[in-house]
């Protein structure tokens, strides 16, 4: 699940609940602070009066040891800052112990003005150190008020009401630390508030600190996307360009094809009309030499124009005029024939075919047809191809003159620069020895 920012509101809420633990914790750090001054008071209290009377009268000592006790009990009970109420009341019941056992233990002193003055100063070290509300400042003036008017009432044999102007004159004092214990409240009230504030505003900064820091993040993944982008629109232009110069290219060559291919049609067509008498012959000639070269085109536009491996050059050429089992045998090995050969040496070979067929071993049963070849390293590397009739029947001699003948002996030499070293028709058939050029990568 995506995480959720906080929001201002729930800042604000932090921030409150902060603000309170604070308060909560600053309130029993100073309660703790005076009830140990308050122990502190009591031990010297207790150690000055029993050296000055001798510990007379005894009830006195216990009245300081019951106080002690239950101050030592109320720091024990403030041990955690997590419970604002408990703590509150257990310090102003410890402070209200104190000012009661103050008041007793001068009236068992016969003693109202050193009572009094220590009521005095725990009301105004009360409002100055200890951080709780007025309203418990004002229980516990109260409280002090009544405890100095019994005790002077009770030690001063006086005329009726003496107490009453004795503590009236401290009460405006008491009463003035309740105003102070409010004045103290507020001034810590707004250092919280600024505190709150400053932290607010803090929280803020770190939170627009981090929304920069995840925009700026978010801007340079963004940058990281758009130069990605760009470098694989730069490749696919030159990709394109690639393509576009591909295709020209086979544009170019398809075109010089086709040229070449109709002006061999043309040639083919004309020089079969020159050497045929009737149109019967040369609608045999012509389709025969025409499908030939389809058969040729159409397996070099499979092989993209790349060449042809000799053997199935003979296969796609000769193998249609093999009307016996083992009338025709291949031993070519991996002789290679590229694409600028593979149209001459085709129709060359159709036309030892054609005339095998008519005249020659593949006329007969028991004729047969060796095609062979060899690399000729000597010189100039050359491939040699041996086209061997045997068994066949006796060649005719109108069978040697013709297109069929002409072809074979000037195509190969004008066009691609290769040549018939052996054209000999002997009794039992033809014998032609081709040469042509190596491919340039052998």
């Amino acid at each position: 699940m995506p995480h959720s920012e906080p929001t201002s509101a729930n800042r604000s809420e932090e921030l409150l609940d902060d603000s309170d633990q604070v308060a909560d914790r600053l309130f029993h750090e100073r309660a703790r602070l005076g009830l140990k001054l308050m122990l502190a008071g009591i031990a010297v209290v207790f150690v000055g009066w029993f050296f000055i009377s001798g510990g007379q009268p005894p009830l006195l000592s216990v009245c300081h040891m019951l106080n002690f006790l239950a101050v030592a009990l109320a720091l024990r009970l403030l041990s955690d800052p997590g419970r604002p109420t408990f703590n509150r009341v257990v310090g102003f019941l410890a402070y209200t112990v104190t000012i009661v056992f103050t008041g007793v233990e001068g009236v068992l002193a016969g003693d109202a003005s050193t009572p009094v003055l220590i009521l005095l100063g725990m009301a105004v070290i009360a409002a100055t150190l200890v951080p709780w509300s007025p309203w418990w400042q004002l229980g516990g003036v109260a409280i002090t008020i009544a405890t100095a008017a019994w005790t002077v009432a009770t030690v001063t044999a006086s005329r009726r009401l003496f107490w009453l102007q004795n503590v009236g004159a401290l009460t405006p004092t008491l009463i003035a630390t309740v105003f102070l214990s409010a004045a103290l409240g507020r001034q810590r009230a707004d250092a919280v508030r600024v505190e709150r504030e400053r932290r607010s505003r803090e929280a803020s900064l770190r939170e627009a600190n981090r929304r920069l820091e995840r925009e700026i993040d978010e801007h340079r993944k963004t940058e990281m996307a758009l130069r990605e982008a760009n470098r694989r629109a730069e490749r696919e232009i030159e990709e394109h360009h690639k393509t576009e110069a591909a295709l020209r290219f086979a544009m170019r060559e398809l075109d010089h094809r086709v040229k070449n291919t109709l002006a061999t049609v043309q040639s083919v067509a004309e020089q079969t009309f020159r050497s045929t008498t009737s149109r019967a012959e040369f609608s045999d000639a012509f389709f025969g030499r025409l499908q030939a070269l389809a058969r040729i085109h159409g397996a070099l536009a499979a092989r993209r124009w790349e060449g042809m491996m000799l053997a199935e050059l003979v296969e796609l050429v000769v193998g249609p005029y093999r009307h016996y089992p083992g009338s025709i045998s291949v031993d070519c090995g991996g002789s290679f024939v590229w694409s600028e050969l593979v149209r001459v040496l085709g129709m060359t070979l159709h036309e030892l075919a054609t005339n095998a067929a008519k005249y020659g071993a593949l006329s007969s049963r028991q004729g047969r047809v060796v095609i062979s070849s060899r690399i000729d390293a000597g010189g100039a590397s050359r491939l040699l191809i041996c086209w061997a009739e045997h068994d066949g029947p006796p060649i005719r001699a109108q069978a040697r003159r013709g297109f069929g003948t002409r072809l074979i002996k000037e195509a190969l030499t004008y066009e691609i620069a290769g040549s018939v070293t052996s054209l000999r028709f002997l009794d039992h058939g033809l014998l032609c020895d081709i040469a042509i050029p190596c491919p340039p990568s052998s």
